[in-house]
């Protein structure tokens, strides 16, 4: 071999050994949601993460899992909080998603639906995101947020969900056709 090949191929190498290292930054994390009642057949959550000052300059991507036995309407929001590095908002959140998935595989089943950047403007506003969802199935389901810790003191984000059981289609049947007999009723008593 020759010196310049055995260069070219000690730094391609080198190069491909850099690769697995960079994906490496991202912290991953996943959990599944502690939640609480509301006693009409939905539930709340309340859920975030804190990062270090020893993640800095790395991506995350948090993961918080739940189940809904019955179709639902949901609500999130997200609220960040960057902490007073000079010149630097510490914690960046870029996405809030909601999804459906497979637990089995862990694979998203449809499509996910994006929360909304409500961040102000200005120097390092905090960050504010909102999700809303009308009508989903019954499921297995993730809340995934997104983000860079961008400063050096770390930072963290807050969240809530609120899910609402919606009646089945049934129900609204049972319901109509019950006003529709005490109209009834109510109609012969007058005659």
């Amino acid at each position: 071999m020759k010196p310049n090949s055995f260069v070219l191929a000690a730094m391609t190498a080198g190069a491909l050994m850099a690769v697995p290292s960079s994906g490496a930054q991202t912290l991953e994390r996943s959990a599944a949601l502690t939640t609480t009642s509301d006693g009409v057949g939905g539930f709340n959550a309340y859920f975030g993460d804190a990062f270090a000052a020893s993640t800095a300059s790395r991506d995350f991507a948090d993961v918080f899992t739940f189940s809904v036995p019955t179709p639902f309407d949901a609500a999130a929001s997200l609220t960040s909080l960057y902490l007073d590095s000079p010149q630097t908002k510490d914690l960046d959140v870029v996405g809030l998603n909601l999804y459906r998935y497979d637990p089995a595989s862990s694979a998203i089943l449809g499509n996910a639906i994006s929360g909304i950047d409500q961040t102000g403007i200005g120097q390092h506003p905090t960050d504010a995101w909102s999700l809303s969802a009308f009508g989903l199935p019954a499921g297995s389901y993730a809340v995934r947020i997104d983000g860079r810790v961008s400063g050096t003191a770390g930072g963290v984000f807050g969240a809530d969900l609120a899910v609402a059981a919606v009646p089945e289609a049934q129900a609204w049947h049972m319901l109509a056709a019950g006003l529709g007999m005490l109209g009834a009723l109510a109609w012969r008593r007058r005659r």
